[in-house]
């Protein structure tokens, strides 16, 4: 017996990893795309919409593919995509996650940390929850990259599942 409905979209660090068998007490749709945009994110959900009726719980994890290619602007794309799911899935709770503190070249000094600030504004001004890893991350004394500085390790996977549940059955208490 499932507990509860998750659709978890966006990028590589959704397609990269097998969501449902480590939440296995609930039903987990995992729409992700390695190198997606958020602005790639926004045009592909009518087809996910199609897919998946009513999920409870949505977890949007998009910005790393956009911060990679230089684009420190996508947050006003964010938006839309949470105005579009809200609107789609009105008795669902959407979270949006920050973005990890990547180990990228040429990348712009505390861009991560002033853009998880945004992605937290945007989050309180729309209504939706603002899940940070990110702290969660950095306070570690642990290498949660794989060689690459971007794609996450199992360990950093178990952090990230562990608070994102830890989080849901709060939201998952309140609505019962």
């Amino acid at each position: 017996m499932t507990k509860g409905t998750f659709l978890l979209i966006g990028d590589s660090f959704i397609a990269g990893y097998d969501w449902q068998a480590r939440m296995s007490s609930f039903k987990v749709y995992t729409f992700g795309i390695a190198d997606e945009k958020s602005q790639d994110l926004l045009l592909r959900l009518p087809s996910v919409e199609k897919m998946v009726e009513s999920p409870d719980i949505i977890l949007i994890m998009s910005g790393i593919s956009n911060v990679l290619d230089d684009d420190y602007v996508f947050i006003h794309i964010l938006r839309k995509i949470v105005i579009r799911l809200s609107n789609t899935y009105p008795g669902a709770e959407i979270i949006v996650n920050s973005l990890p503190p990547i180990k990228a070249p040429l990348l712009v000094k505390d861009a991560i940390r002033h853009l998880n600030t945004g992605i937290e504004s945007l989050c309180q001004e729309s209504g939706c929850c603002f899940l940070n890893n990110f702290t969660q991350y950095t306070e570690r004394n642990i290498d949660i990259f794989l060689m690459d500085g971007i794609h996450l390790t199992d360990e950093a996977y178990a952090l990230w599942i562990r608070s994102f549940l830890e989080y849901v059955s709060f939201l998952l208490e309140e609505a019962d």
